[in-house]
């Protein structure tokens, strides 16, 4: 089970943030869509991005027991969260617009199907670089390297 731990809590904590973000893009579409014409897509999806986003960087230091430093770490989701809101948005938009969907229920549906696949890549993004945990430098006790050093240099007579 501490194995699949990891994934599984990730993805818990995904879909929780997804309905958040899924939530405020249908709202703001149906809300904005008639005001903002062609840029309905874009200004939903980046508003529903970056209003879930903290809540989804909060939930992910949790899952992987991040206890690095908290500024660090945010720099690092958000170099990963702007440019995947980015690449999210755009997609969004050229299939909504490809595939004529004229509906809010229609352009959510592109936007989970995108986001979807876009989940995949960013957990091991987060895993391995965001959330990474450092690794001690040596894995033996100082004092050992230096007696096991010393008895070597006796041995061989080169001692100081």
């Amino acid at each position: 089970m501490k194995r699949g731990r990891e994934p599984l809590l990730y993805t818990l904590s995904s879909l929780s943030s997804f309905a958040v973000d899924a939530g405020l893009f249908y709202g703001l579409h149906l809300l904005f869509s008639a005001v903002l014409g062609v840029y309905a897509e874009p200004v939903c999806n980046l508003a529903a991005r970056a209003l879930s986003s903290f809540y989804n960087f909060n939930m992910n230091r949790l899952v992987f027991r991040s206890r690095g430093s908290y500024g660090k770490e945010v720099l690092k989701y958000y170099c990963l969260c702007i440019p995947q809101a980015l690449v999210s948005t755009g997609l969004i938009t050229l299939f909504v617009n490809l595939l004529s969907v004229e509906n809010s229920a229609g352009a959510t549906a592109v936007k989970v199907v995108i986001d979807g696949i876009l989940f995949v890549i960013s957990f091991f993004i987060q895993k391995f670089w965001v959330f990474r945990e450092k690794k001690p430098a040596f894995d033996g006790k100082p004092e050992e390297k230096k007696q096991k050093k010393r008895t070597n240099q006796r041995s061989k007579g080169t001692e100081p």
